[in-house]
């Protein structure tokens, strides 16, 4: 798939196959809780022991950007990623070979999430739908399981007018077929709607994405709002939860173009407070990392959320030459760190699921997303 441009950073993991190393590390059991479920009596703030029985961080060899994982309620996890074209990639035996519009990785089982160096499918083989460009790929899919259903929210070109749009899809099952049931968000004046990661809390379905239409010119933004039950969006619930204009790290190294606040995640702290995750600065270089933001007690804050260790600098990131002095690491310290996604394994706790940038592919690692008196950290 060939370039587009700047103002959207998503784009088909092209090129070699990168060799990476596995970190061993481990978790705190029950120091966060996700929307939905059952809070631990305690929340940890303590470095992890060695024997807590949590499945150690991991990383993949297939060349998967903007990677997005769930539980599939049968034992495993299925995580999923932007098109890659025929012959990228590792397949697992019986999966197809060519072009994988929605690439799916089984891996992991009970609480251990583990990870896998191949495709074992296309979650979304008939493509992005009649609304997009036909043959056009799929950006940046989200996830998530409401009732006995999976909702997959995804970015493409709007057809006729490459708009970048966000589109929504169902299944029975995690691993598809999801088939396309339209539109889900195109703004007016042809600003673009993106990156969009579904949630659930207190029983309902609820989507974060990143909305150019609450700013202007060369700012971005995030938004939240709740859908009902067939993943439809209630827009008078609607929420700006952050802006580009609200950091400064957004645009440092860049020569011009859009001021970049993409690929949001949020998620329950046990405490009852919400946190939003997002990606901010060129996705194509070492200087692409994540941020941290406080919302309050609900996921449609009345104000924005507040970011964590200043505006000035990413949360976590390369920590490198080239990078942007980010407050922490990640394991293996790569280049180029974001896309990242809060998910929960079945004890409750959180993990995260992130991309990195190998000058051209982008490859995924998973890791436990931990709190001790210094805030967050992953290993």
């Amino acid at each position: 798939m060939g370039p587009r441009p700047r103002r959207i950073r998503r784009r088909t993991s092209l090129g070699r196959r990168a060799a990476l190393a596995a970190a061993v590390a481990v978790a705190v059991i029950g120091s966060l809780v996700t929307s939905g479920a059952a809070a631990p009596a305690v929340e940890t703030a303590s470095t992890p022991s060695a024997d807590d029985g949590v499945t150690p961080m991991h990383s993949s060899t297939f060349p998967l950007a903007d990677p997005d994982t769930v539980h599939t309620g049968t034992g495993g996890f299925a995580t999923y990623g932007t098109t890659v074209a025929a012959g990228r990639g590792a397949r697992c035996a019986g999966a197809p070979t060519g072009k994988l519009y929605v690439p799916v990785l089984k891996h992991g089982s009970g609480n251990s999430v583990g990870f896998t160096n191949c495709a074992s499918g296309d979650a979304m083989p008939g493509g992005p739908g009649s609304w997009a460009e036909p043959g056009g790929a799929i950006w940046a899919p989200g996830v998530t399981r409401l009732g006995d259903r999976y909702f997959m929210f995804y970015t493409a070109s709007r057809a006729g007018s490459g708009q970048k749009c966000i589109g929504r899809a169902i299944s029975s099952s995690a691993y598809g077929p999801f088939r396309s049931a339209g539109g889900w968000a195109c703004p007016p004046a042809g600003r673009w709607a993106l990156d969009a990661n579904p949630f659930i809390s207190g029983g309902n379905l609820y989507v974060t994405y990143r909305d150019d239409a609450i700013a202007s010119g060369a700012e971005t933004g995030i938004s939240t709002v709740r859908t009902d039950s067939e993943g439809r969006a209630i827009w008078d619930t609607r929420r700006s939860v952050f802006l580009s204009t609200d950091i400064t790290w957004d645009t440092r190294g860049t020569s011009g173009g859009t001021h970049v606040v993409e690929n949001p995640s949020m998620w329950r702290r046990a405490n009852g407070t919400w946190y939003l995750m997002w990606s901010g600065n060129n996705w194509d270089s070492a200087r692409y990392s994540t941020g941290i933001a406080e919302c309050g007690s609900t996921p449609l804050p009345s104000s924005r959320c507040r970011p964590l260790r200043g505006t000035d600098r990413p949360y976590f990131g390369y920590t490198g030459s080239g990078g942007l002095g980010p407050y922490r690491g990640l394991p293996g310290n790569h280049t180029g760190p974001g896309g990242m996604d809060v998910f929960t394994v079945p004890d409750g706790s959180h993990r995260v699921v992130w991309h990195w940038w190998d000058s051209g592919p982008r490859y995924p690692m998973n890791g436990a997303l931990l709190l001790n008196a210094d805030g967050y950290y992953v290993q």
